[in-house]
């Protein structure tokens, strides 16, 4: 059987967080979502609601399915005191990891999740710059570098 992108990319995050800590837990919540991981360290538990991108260079686009606001919604509901972050793989590029609470300073809350969009440009060399719905633009730009540090440090 052949590797699919999605558990190729789902691998590269996941070995990036393995290297950044000494004791790491993954519970994969397929229950809930197809990629939707909850997360233990020693300090930290969290959850990832990865979405990938295959388009291989800046700008990369990603949509929200009512599936992913149904995963969200289920996820709160099992996990309330968790805190939810979304990993934007943005093909081989890297990771762009965001808060769900700065997920939702770019998207309309009024909406809910599905149908809305963020946009994902990188200069070389550069950090990631993060657009949503209505080109609201986040606050700062995100180091291509916090990919796993976003969520072992929250």
């Amino acid at each position: 059987m052949s590797i699919n992108d999605l558990e190729f990319l789902h691998g590269a995050a996941f070995l990036r967080l393995l290297k950044g800590t000494s004791y790491i837990s993954i519970n994969y919540l397929s229950s809930i979502h197809s990629s939707l991981y909850l997360i233990k360290s020693t300090h930290q538990e969290s959850a990832i609601l990865f979405k990938i991108s295959r388009k291989p260079t800046s700008s990369w686009s990603f949509s929200f399915s009512s599936q992913e606001e149904n995963a969200v919604t289920n996820f709160h509901k099992t996990y309330p005191n968790i805190k939810l972050f979304i990993a934007l793989i943005c093909h081989r590029d890297g990771i762009c990891c965001l808060s769900e609470e700065q997920l939702w300073t770019i998207l309309n809350p009024s909406e809910g999740l599905a149908k809305q969009r963020i946009s994902i440009k990188r200069e070389s060399r550069g950090s990631y710059y993060v657009k949503g719905t209505g080109r609201v633009p986040l606050e700062r730009t995100i180091p291509q570098n916090n990919w796993p540090d976003a969520i072992l440090s929250a």
